[in-house]
């Protein structure tokens, strides 16, 4: 029993421990790294609204939910990042102003890419459809809230930055907080579509 905002926080944080855990345990077969993500992602989210039936049997059913999804998106984005790093060095050899446009236009699209891929686990927990209709909502919903997606870019660098510095954080805590984090960011956005949806 919850009697004090202490035992609130500590219960809280331990809670974020486990999903952190979770999260690298599930993760470890490499190919089920998405569907880590994604239950990380709806675990936090859930937590955050004190929702939910605890965090293991939300992170279990969200990691099942859309296995197959994210194991497709798994292998699509393994196979552009293998032909950006191709195509990309390819350009840089050729040591000439328009081979280094090629790689820059590239090096954008890989940048676009990747913000669809951020917003797709994000946009999967309120979407309902089809996946390409999921693809094509994270990219819309990434370039239209360029301040948001800035803040979700900063916020998994400086991630990036203290698990270099203290890689312990990492195991312990890291993922489950920046996580949370991101989740506060993207309810600024979302929210708004939820609203419209309502009226």
């Amino acid at each position: 029993m919850r009697d004090s905002k202490l035992y609130d926080i500590a219960y809280f944080i331990s809670d974020l421990m486990i999903l952190n855990l979770l999260w690298i345990v599930f993760s470890l077969p490499v190919v089920t790294i998405f569907q880590s993500t994604e239950a990380l992602f709806r675990s936090v989210h859930l937590l955050r609204k004190d929702e939910g039936e605890g965090v293991w049997k939300e992170f279990w059913k969200a990691f099942k939910k859309h296995f197959w999804w994210m194991l497709i998106n798994f292998v699509i984005t393994v196979a552009v990042i293998l032909i950006l790093y191709v195509d990309v060095r390819f350009f840089i050899q050729q040591n000439t102003a328009f081979a280094y446009i090629l790689a820059g236009l590239l090096l954008s699209m890989g940048l676009m890419f990747l913000i669809t891929l951020i917003y797709t686990f994000l946009t999967i927990q309120y979407y309902e459809g089809k996946l390409f209709g999921l693809w094509k909502t994270s990219f819309l919903l990434g370039l239209g809230h360029l301040p948001q997606t800035i803040l979700i870019i900063l916020t998994l660098l400086t991630v990036l930055i203290l698990a270099n510095i203290m890689p312990i954080l990492f195991f312990i805590i890291l993922a489950s907080v920046s996580a949370y984090v991101i989740d506060i960011i993207f309810e600024g956005v979302i929210r708004k579509y939820i609203k419209k949806d309502k009226e």
